[in-house]
């Protein structure tokens, strides 16, 4: 490690090293990959991208907002609960309503793309719809690990308040996974011609498991992650 790297930074990363504007700063990175000869192209294209997705959050959000669900969360009470057993713990996590949604996204997202796959052929030459592609491929599944991880370390994080807690470490890329989620998916939907009540649902289906995350960890926003909001 020198100066320049940030230590911690790949603790609450999304593991999306080729579209990340910090691997010059990461230590992980320069372990695990060969340094990109263009590397400062690639972050200014990096930094790019993502603020494609972020312009586009609002309106996306615009777009569902008298279709948001008003439906109360039945997280199971497991705040007395102080034992070390993982398979008790998982057993907890995947109780929960936000871990059930966002096991349910990942079979949803993967039988849309099986569905789309003639229609995404056709249009992949198309850039932006192509970058919507990408976000949605790579966040789908990484969304359930880490909201299992969050309600999984609740409780070793209750012996530690003097310390930012992990959880809402957890918790913060999550809701971050899902914002870029609901963009690129706000932006299939509103540019396409074939706009459908299954993409639709699939945007509504985020944002209820964007407000069951934070009502679970509602610190998680605060969480300030090393390197990326500081």
């Amino acid at each position: 490690m020198n100066e320049n790297d940030i230590p911690g930074i790949y603790n609450y990363c999304d593991r999306w090293c080729e579209r990340c504007t910090f691997t010059t700063r990461c230590l992980t990175f320069k372990f695990g990959a060969i340094m990109d000869k263009n590397l400062d192209d690639k972050i200014e294209e990096n930094q790019s991208f993502w603020k494609t997705f972020d312009d586009n959050l609002e309106d996306t959000l615009d777009l569902i907002e008298d279709e948001e669900s008003n439906e109360e969360s039945y997280f199971l009470d497991n705040k007395e609960y102080t034992g070390n057993d993982f398979n008790i713990k998982r057993l907890i996590a995947e109780s929960q309503e936000a871990s059930q949604l966002a096991k349910e996204y990942i079979n949803i997202v993967s039988e849309w793309f099986e569905k789309n796959k003639v229609i995404m052929n056709k249009e992949i030459s198309v850039s932006k719809l192509n970058d919507s592609l990408e976000v949605i491929e790579w966040y789908h599944i990484f969304i359930y690990p880490k909201i299992m991880r969050a309600i999984q370390g609740r409780d070793e994080d209750l012996l530690e308040s003097e310390f930012p807690k992990d959880s809402d470490g957890s918790a913060k890329i999550v809701l971050i996974a899902i914002e870029h989620s609901i963009s690129a998916w706000g932006y299939i939907f509103m540019k396409r011609d074939d706009k459908n009540e299954t993409v639709f649902n699939i945007i509504k289906l985020l944002v209820t498991l964007q407000n069951l995350v934070e009502e679970e960890f509602p610190a998680a926003r605060d969480f300030i992650r090393p390197g990326f909001d500081e």
